[in-house]
């Protein structure tokens, strides 16, 4: 049997082979870095929004839904009718950061047009079993969920004030205790 040998003639095909090889385990050669997410039903009257994001910290939000003047919550236990008018905005969140990052749906607020911020509906996230409490959003996840208001059946929706958490996960940072640089917290998310 004759022992393995790269001649001049034949290293043309193996650096070729190796380059090729290369790249593709090193995931270079593919320019479509993003995720490709089959589009999903909008409930019944929901407005689907674009282009709405904000970022605190290592995490983005942005409101994809809006539903204004519902009538009702109704849940698999219990409905319940507003004092004015139910307003849903469904938000998507993303974490870019290596740590967990914290989400309170409790502490986020809806501006109205006469600027006036209105809290989550207790009831109304509670009906509709949206989640409740302290959220961990771990490192690369991405989660949507509903945050419910109740407001005056006139008010006209301008924006979601989004209250989320600025920490870094830089090791220096967490040693700190401190924010990603230059990071706003709160931030509007205009959702007209």
């Amino acid at each position: 049997m004759r022992p393995f040998a790269i001649t001049p003639r034949g290293l043309g095909g193996v650096l070729t082979l190796l380059t090729g090889l290369a790249l593709a385990t090193a995931g270079c050669g593919h320019p479509d870095r993003d995720y490709h997410i089959p589009p999903q039903p909008l409930p019944e009257h929901e407005t689907a929004l674009s282009g709405k994001t904000a970022t605190i910290g290592e995490v983005t939000y942005t409101a994809i839904g809006l539903r204004a003047k519902i009538p009702e919550v109704i849940g698999s236990h219990a409905s319940w009718i507003p004092h004015g008018q139910f307003v849903r905005v469904r938000l998507l969140m993303v974490n870019h950061g290596r740590e967990r990052h914290d989400f309170n749906p409790g502490r986020q607020l809806l501006i109205t047009a006469d600027g006036a911020t209105h809290a989550p509906s207790i009831d109304a996230m509670q009906i509709s079993r949206a989640p409740a409490g302290v959220q961990s959003i771990a490192s690369q996840e991405l989660r949507a969920f509903d945050l419910w208001f109740d407001v005056p059946a006139s008010a006209r929706v301008k924006a979601l004030r989004v209250f989320g958490d600025p920490s870094s996960s830089r090791l220096a940072d967490q040693l700190k205790g401190a924010a990603v640089a230059g990071a706003k917290n709160p931030v509007d998310i205009p959702l007209t």
